[in-house]
């Protein structure tokens, strides 16, 4: 009999291949499951790192089903329990959820007092305490929890918000994380939902964005970036987040000063920190064994959450500022050292654990899915402690009967601290009794929990006679995190002053002086005499304040902060500070412009991207005037890419020459330079069509061609005219782009008309095009009806384009054409599949090929080259036949959120698909099905939708038979076990 030992760790829904979900493959006859131990044994089977030591501090029946915790001003440990993970106590979705506080009554730190406050919640993920009351998540509500009669039992329910997405418990909303600027800043979870505050009635859809609420006055913003579980931030208010497959990301813009320039497309705000991102090796004690089959993919990142920032030196210096998130697959908490890189940051495991991990378990059942930093200065780690972690919308049928009790566990919960051997545990101070004096001095504290439950006792409590003492902390603490915090607490109880500002400015730390640049702003309309100071930071060593003194200018109107913000932007090349530059351009725009065209610099490309963008037709003149006259005549290759410039950002904007004409009436200024820019569009034509000129110079004047006052017709001709295996590839693929440019009905026919002269190249990109519009993409499946041997070259990936358009139309037609000889039923296709394989040997060389030619559009892995717009399949835990074949033949049994496929539809008439890489409060990016990335002015978007499917396309049996599919099964579990060592 086939006996398996398997760990109950199924692996995380980002762990996954081509198809995003699980379904049926056979588990063993026989699962022996491992077995739970008590907490004694489970503490026991922890390793932590040298010089440190690990207490239990809570465990069943004192806490069941933790999964995080915080601390109140009065000591107390509040602890949230989803108790009704994963499918509610019935296994139908009935609520019981519940929080409880510990305590320890005695002082000694041993937390000997458990109080159940509240129970009944619906799948809570955080609680945080405000006021005289507890925050609550408990989807789709933000909830205020209060004990009026001090019973210890919430008696008073009030929601605060509400519309929070509902969906997988591992992907909900969660947070309560204390901002410096008083707000509590929440991770997404990558559910979105459109939350409405209670308070003020008003409605945001998040999306794809983190957001902060303001519990006093109900209002809520969006932020940059995304979190699954655990937005956090360090002492200078620098946010991270994670998600399961990714231990540490760095936000490096903020969307509520972006939102300021609607025609700024900034970089992608989400940084990769650690030095091996995504999923990289982690080494649990736990025994390893593969779930489902084969026992290859474990020990690698696919749980991430719950990251931190260490805010203290309790642990040691060397501890002081690293990152920790837990992985609960492999029973685990990684550490990573965080080091400041520019703007941003880069980490690094520490050197001593560069094949273990700072806290791991040989307990299978240790589920650690919570880190903290308690006001002790001890690291507090959450374990849920369950067999199974996973949801089971991701395990097998037959793994579940096998499994039986999805729910064990859930009388199990234990609560873990880490703390220097042999050191006593700072005493948890009694905020809520101190008196004024005694929470500024306990500003001082080197805890940053302890600084914040200072701050929010201040701030709550309104008492502005503390401002005198937060001024001597701000002048005179040696400690610079809390000259930082005594700045903000006196912004958020309103005894900031411009003075105060003004030293801070000059303080020798840098992140302090970056926490006064942005103080400062509040001041910019009544203390003028604050911007010489903040003039003299554009020479500042420091790369975050000179980002945040991009920012800061554009709240300033004098005109020597647009001259500031000019030699930042000459002087930078950082593309996070350009863009907290551009963010503040409207405000200073002809300042800028005057400025950046010193010395007859009006071609420079800032300088044509602001004088587009806000329409200032005296300097669009004197852009198109100097265009007109070419540095070179012998080689207008320059000439032509500063007109191509001007004429990208005319377009985005909805403009072109001929408007700027007709917008100039009898300027005779733009009359002569429009004249003048004529004469560039004949040299371009004369250019592109030139065989013996370089190819560099054909292309810079292929992208000018087209968008003249006139002509159109003969462009279009020319254009089309190029697409001949005569010219190279790198000028037919140019012209393709031109044509696109040109909303004219004719441009598909000429397109598709050398289809059989186009090399692969050549018919991608002509493929990408005339999908984007419907009357294009209308023509195309005229001639694949028309032409069998068409469609037969129309790949997978542009078919679900096609399929899953946004015109519903287009959409149900293409699905008619492309799907008439496919088998519609998946599950028959899986099983003739299986069987046939079954005597079938596969080759993995021959897979790789398979996989080079089928699967690189959206898939990279191994030495084989490709496209990231597919889940790693690196992290696939089971490589199985079974598996495999189910899920490239039927990738829509389980999708993930983040790999569906998006639909935009923009305001010139065009249609994109991809999937949702990005939001920012002005833009969103898609990664199309060619890799590429396109950036989208939420000013151009008419529409934005999911089509709930997976971005991987149904019907590979057209293109992978039952060979070429043995081949590639062989190379992929091949390729797994020697990547993981086997």
């Amino acid at each position: 009999m086939k006996t398996r030992y398997v760990r109950g760790a199924l692996i995380t829904a980002a762990a996954l291949s081509i198809g995003t979900g699980y379904k049926e493959v056979p588990p063993p006859e026989k699962v022996v499951l491992p077995k739970s131990m008590s907490p004694a044994e489970s503490l026991a089977a922890i390793k932590v790192a040298d010089g440190l030591e690990v207490e239990l501090v809570a465990a069943e029946p004192k806490t069941m089903d933790p999964i995080d915790l915080a601390w109140g001003a009065d000591g107390r440990m509040w602890v949230v329990e989803m108790a009704d993970y994963p499918l509610g106590m019935d296994g139908k979705g009935k609520p019981g959820g519940r929080i409880r506080f510990l305590e320890s009554t005695r002082g000694d730190g041993r937390f000997d007092r458990s109080t159940l406050f509240a129970d009944g919640l619906n799948f809570p993920s955080s609680v945080g305490l405000w006021r005289n009351g507890v925050l609550v998540v408990a989807i789709p509500d933000i909830l205020f929890l209060e004990d009026t009669n001090g019973d210890g039992r919430a008696d008073r329910t009030t929601t605060l918000f509400t519309g929070l997405g509902e969906g997988n418990q591992q992907h909900l909303a969660n947070g309560f994380q204390w901002g410096l600027d008083g707000w509590l800043y929440m991770g997404n979870g990558n559910s979105g939902g459109k939350i409405m505050s209670v308070k003020t009635g008003k409605m945001i859809d998040v999306g794809q964005r983190d957001f902060r609420i303001n519990i006093d006055t109900g209002e809520i913003e969006v932020l940059a970036g995304q979190s699954q579980f655990g937005r956090n931030r360090d002492d200078w208010g620098n946010w991270f987040g994670c998600n399961n497959s990714n231990p540490i990301w760095h936000f490096a813009l903020e969307d509520h000063y972006l939102r300021r320039n609607p025609h700024l497309t900034p970089p992608n705000s989400t940084v990769s920190v650690a030095s091996i991102p995504g999923a990289a090796p982690v080494y649990p004690r736990s025994e390893t064994i593969a779930r489902f089959n084969d026992p290859q993919g474990f020990n690698h990142i696919t749980s991430a959450c719950e990251l931190i920032i260490y805010r203290d030196d309790f642990l040691g210096a060397g501890f002081a500022g690293n990152a920790f998130v837990c992985e609960p697959v492999h029973n685990l908490v990684h550490r990573e050292i965080v080091r400041p890189e520019g703007v941003t940051f880069k980490s690094e495991r520490a050197p001593q654990e560069q094949t273990s991990e700072f806290f791991a378990s040989k307990d299978n059942w240790a589920r650690f899915c919570s880190v903290r930093a308690g006001p002790d200065g001890a690291l507090y780690i959450v374990d849920m402690y369950r067999l199974v972690i996973e949801h089971p919308k991701w395990i097998p049928d037959a793994w579940q009967k096998q499994l039986g009790n999805l729910r064990a566990g859930d009388q199990q919960g234990r609560i873990y601290r880490v703390r220097p051997k042999g050191v006593a545990l700072r005493a948890t101070p009694r905020l809520d009794r101190a008196n004024a004096a005694a929470l500024v001095a306990t500003l001082e504290s080197p805890s940053g929990t302890v600084r914040d439950l200072a701050q929010q006792q201040l701030t709550w409590r309104g008492d502005k006679s503390v401002g005198p003492a937060l001024e001597r902390l701000v002048a005179g603490s040696t400690r610079p995190a809390t000259r930082g915090q005594a700045l903000w607490t006196l912004q958020t109880t309103g005894t900031l002053t411009a003075a105060t500002v003004q030293r801070a400015l000059r303080d020798a730390d840098a992140h302090v002086r970056r926490q006064a640049v942005r103080l400062s702003e509040r001041f910019a309309d009544r203390h003028p005499e604050l911007l010489a100071d903040l003039v003299t930071l554009t020479e500042d060593g420091d790369a975050p304040v000179r980002q945040q003194l991009a920012y800061t200018l554009g709240e300033w109107h004098d005109r020597s902060a647009g001259v500031a913000l000019a030699k930042l932007l000459r002087g930078s090349g950082d593309p996070f500070i350009r863009a907290a530059a551009m963010s503040s351009a409207l405000t200073h725009a002809e300042t800028l412009i005057a400025e950046l065209s010193a010395g007859g610099r009006s071609d420079d490309p800032l300088v044509i991207e602001i004088a587009a963008v806000t329409e200032n037709a005296k300097a669009l003149a004197t852009i198109l005037a100097r265009i007109a006259v070419p540095a070179s005549a012998a080689d207008p290759t320059q000439q032509f890419r500063t007109l191509a410039l001007l004429l990208d950002w005319l377009q985005r904007n909805n403009k072109s020459l001929a408007q700027l004409q007709t917008a100039a009436g009898g300027n005779s200024q733009m009359s002569e330079a429009l004249g003048s820019t004529d004469r560039v569009f004949v040299a371009a034509r004369e250019i592109a069509v030139r065989r013996e000129a370089p190819p560099e110079r054909r292309i810079a004047a292929i992208n000018v061609i087209g968008r003249g006052r006139s002509r159109q017709s003969e462009d279009t001709d020319l254009l089309a005219n190029l697409l001949t295996p005569q010219s190279p590839i790198e000028v037919q693929l140019a012209a393709v782009t031109a044509l696109g440019r040109m909303n004219r009905a004719n441009i598909a026919e000429k397109l598709l008309a050398g289809w059989n002269s186009y090399g692969p190249a050549v018919r991608g990109a002509v493929l990408n095009l005339v999908t984007t519009r419907p009357a294009w993409a209308q023509a195309l499946l005229d001639r694949v009806e028309q032409d069998p041997g068409l469609r037969a070259q129309i790949d997978p990936g542009r078919r679900i384009a096609l399929t899953q358009h946004s015109n519903a139309k287009l959409a149900e037609r293409a699905t008619a054409i492309f799907n008439a000889a496919m088998d519609q039923n998946r599950q028959k296709v899986i099983d003739r599949y299986l069987a046939a394989m079954k005597t079938l040997s596969g080759d993995r060389n021959r897979g790789a090929t398979v996989f080079a030619n089928t699967c690189t559009a959206c898939h990279k892995f191994g030495d084989v080259a490709g496209r990231a717009i597919g889940p790693d399949i690196a992290t696939v835990k089971d490589r199985s036949p079974d598996y495999l074949v189910t899920h490239i033949l039927d990738p829509n049994r389980a999708v993930e959120d983040k790999y569906t496929l998006y639909t935009a539809a923009t305001q010139d008439g065009r249609a994109l698909a991809g999937m949702l890489a990005g939001e920012a409060g002005n833009s969103l990016t898609l990664v199309g099905l060619d890799g590429g990335e396109q950036v989208i002015l939420r000013s151009e978007l008419r529409s934005l939708a999911t089509t709930g499917r997976s971005l991987m396309p149904d019907g590979l049996e057209a293109a992978i038979n039952e060979q070429a599919m043995a081949d590639l099964v062989a190379f992929l579990a091949d390729s797994g076990r020697v990547a993981n060592g086997r």
